[in-house]
């Protein structure tokens, strides 16, 4: 009779143990989030990139507590970062190689930016009921401005936020490039384009292309260079270069909200002639209820930007089409992306759209596109 109320509790517990693992699974990836940022901020990656070391020897290079620092490693080495080559010593893994700095698929930089005090993100997700119960940006409660403008005024955040997308880039850029024929335009405006990172892979994966990679003017004085790349300067709510066979837009419009959106395509659509092409690069919202990315990047995007958001094939064709487009097909990438494939019609022209006063005192990061 002693043993029975356990025993029940067990029962419980073991009749349905996936919806409270699922449970506990959610709550443990916020604690190993948050060891992981950590661990990326003190660069315990980059320390071990030699071969193996004692914790005190990290300890006291870092600065931290020599017993704190052994019991967070202990816990991230469960999960497959980092692991002991000898008792208290410890050394890199395939995936702590990715917190390296100097990795080529590092991906320090994003967490950092995501995980990190000071960059916004951090401090945006720990105000995200404010932004559930006002649908307000978290961001601008905190800050009292947008997140372009936080940049703007934070160096250090500014300079993680570019960093992290340099990381993104890294898997997405030469997705996007294999994943269509870009061969067939002579020539492919980059609208948006950053330093051209996305048009630099397209022209040295199809020779006999041209590109122009069109952004704000401090943005493209650091374009890379190449012989087949122009470098034209001006807001994408006003104008585009003129004459192209193809326009690309790359994580532009989910940084906006519907009607600065359709502003930009509005703007875009005046520059093409009839026979060009647009082709947006999106994460995608399914229609289903099924787990994606973007229906989380939707949620980050909200907590950051007032208005921004991710959209579904459905939402963005309507935008499309409120602009003067035709959605003609959806083209997955090898990556989370999708590309959207649309060309002008004669409907739908009006105006470039309302925003140009609002865009035109609104400041802009350099980005890696």
């Amino acid at each position: 009779m002693q043993n029975s109320q356990p025993c029940r509790l067990q029962c419980r517990w073991s009749a349905a143990p996936e919806r409270h693992e699922q449970i506990l699974s959610i709550i443990l990836g916020y604690w190993q989030a948050n060891a992981l940022g950590l661990a990326t901020k003190l660069g315990l990656a980059d320390l071990l990139a030699e071969g193996p070391l004692q914790v005190e020897e990290l300890a006291g290079r870092t600065g931290a507590n020599a017993g704190a620092l052994f019991r967070m490693l202990r816990a991230l080495e469960s999960i497959g970062i980092f692991t002991q080559t000898d008792r208290r010593t410890f050394a890199n893994t395939p995936v702590s190689e990715l917190l390296r700095n100097d990795s080529p698929d590092s991906q320090a930089a994003g967490v950092v930016h995501q995980l990190c005090k000071g960059n916004g993100s951090y401090e945006a997700w720990n105000e995200f009921e404010h932004t559930i119960m006002t649908g307000e940006s978290a961001i601008n409660k905190i800050y009292g401005c947008d997140f372009f403008e936080f940049l703007q005024s934070n160096p250090q955040a500014n300079e993680a936020m570019n960093r992290a997308m340099r990381s993104i880039s890294t898997a997405i850029t030469p997705a996007v490039t294999d994943a269509y024929d870009w061969g067939k335009f002579q020539e492919i405006v980059d609208v948006g384009g950053g330093i051209g990172t996305q048009i630099v892979s397209i022209l040295n994966a199809f020779p006999l292309t041209k590109g122009v990679v069109f952004d704000l003017p401090h943005v493209v004085a650091e374009a890379i260079p190449h012989e087949r790349l122009k470098a034209t300067g001006g807001s994408f709510f006003e104008w585009a270069p003129s004459g192209a066979d193809a326009y690309l837009l790359r994580f532009i419009l989910h940084d906006w909200s519907d009607e600065n959106a359709a502003a930009i395509l509005r703007a875009v659509r005046c520059s093409m002639k009839p026979s060009a092409t647009l082709i947006l690069a999106e994460w995608l919202i399914p229609e289903g209820p099924e787990h994606d990315l973007s229906k989380w990047t939707d949620l980050h995007m909200m907590v950051l930007f007032q208005g921004a958001r991710e959209r579904t094939r459905t939402e963005l064709s309507r935008l499309l089409t409120t602009a003067g487009f035709e959605s003609e097909e959806a083209v997955p990438t090898g990556s989370s992306v999708t590309l959207l494939v649309a060309k002008p019609t004669e409907q739908g022209l009006g105006t470039r759209g309302s925003s140009r006063q609002t865009v035109m005192n609104r400041p802009a990061i350099v980005n890696d596109r």
